[in-house]
């Protein structure tokens, strides 16, 4: 194998692959990746990473005993890794899913074996992760998530705002969806979307929100914000759809019966 890093008896070589766009926003932290050696001889292997297909990541390396190779996995996604040892004609292949991206430290390992194998292990510390919800919404269904405290009654005059995303087409879509408030996180949702599928977060406490859904495949984004005014009306909702491309659209619109708040206008992603 030619040009492999050598990485010495319990040493750790560390890589960062990725935009490091999940220190940046939201509530889910880097997935770390590991390729270790805890056998007493020196092995040569290689370490692939691919994210949607699209390879991201490569390198050959020469463990000595106890020693490692770190991938820190820092952009939200699906990822295939793949380890290989020729001399002992081992292959491991594991996915990583956007579900193991939480707010704990969460590790995936693939070790080689005494006996010449591989074998993969991952592991997360298990601290509660208020905020962040990874689910699938099977078609024809509905996945819903109330942020603040129970609806308050029509008559008290406090009224909630909704946002709702849909997936109207045949195919199935994962979108994340991120609620931010002053430029803090509130809520981190991961919704892997089937035909016909429907998202719906509802809003109890009049406060300015800044709402942001992806597509992860396509990477398209739209924002909306909503302001306490988008609370003092009859009915208030954010609506985004996905289409056939993997775009969004979104739009919010308050009911004028009683109060005074503009339609805001749709954004659509580029």
């Amino acid at each position: 194998m030619e040009d492999a890093t050598h990485i010495e008896t319990d040493a750790t070589a560390e890589r960062t692959i990725g935009t490091a766009s999940l220190e940046e926003r939201g509530l889910r932290n880097t997935h770390h990746v590991a390729f270790t050696n805890p056998t007493e001889r020196t092995h040569k292997g290689t370490i692939t990473i691919s994210k949607a297909s699209e390879p991201v990541f490569e390198e050959s390396v020469e463990l000595e005993p106890n020693a490692s190779i770190i991938g820190s996995l820092t952009d939200l996604g699906r990822y295939s890794v793949g380890v290989s040892i020729p001399e002992l004609d081992a292959e491991e292949t594991i996915s990583v899913e956007p579900s193991q991206f939480t707010c704990n430290v969460t590790r995936t390992t693939v070790s080689v074996q005494d006996d010449n194998t591989l074998d993969s292990m991952a592991v997360s510390t298990r601290m509660a992760c208020p905020g962040v919800v990874t689910k699938t919404v099977p078609a024809d269904g509905l996945a819903s998530y109330t942020l603040g405290d129970d609806p308050s009654p029509a008559d008290t005059g406090e009224f909630s705002h909704t946002l709702m995303l849909q997936n109207p087409l045949e195919e199935t879509w994962t979108a994340r969806i991120l609620v931010e408030n002053d430029s803090t996180a509130q809520f981190d949702g991961v919704y892997t979307v089937e035909p016909e599928g429907t998202v719906l977060l509802t809003f109890t406490e009049s406060d300015t929100y800044t709402l942001s859904m992806s597509v992860l495949k396509t990477e398209a984004t739209v924002t909306e914000q909503i302001t306490p005014e988008n609370f003092n009306c009859n009915e208030s909702s954010t609506r985004a759809k996905i289409d056939a491309a993997g775009k969004l659209t979104a739009k919010t619109v308050s009911t004028r019966m009683a109060c005074d708040v503009e339609t805001n206008s749709t954004n659509e992603s580029s």
